[in-house]
């Protein structure tokens, strides 16, 4: 496993926050399932 810094806006920071605490989910997990798709979507386009 490896661990990712990232720099966000405040206000993005503060909207993906709110997100995770009404999904009941962490930033992080909101985070490698956003990264998940863009992959998933870019190995398919190349396809």
């Amino acid at each position: 496993m490896k661990r990712v810094g990232i720099i966000m806006d405040d206000e993005l920071h503060k909207q993906l926050k709110h997100m995770a605490v009404n999904e009941g989910r962490t930033v992080t997990d909101i985070i490698v399932e956003l990264v998940k798709a863009e992959v998933e979507t870019k190995k398919e386009q190349s396809r």
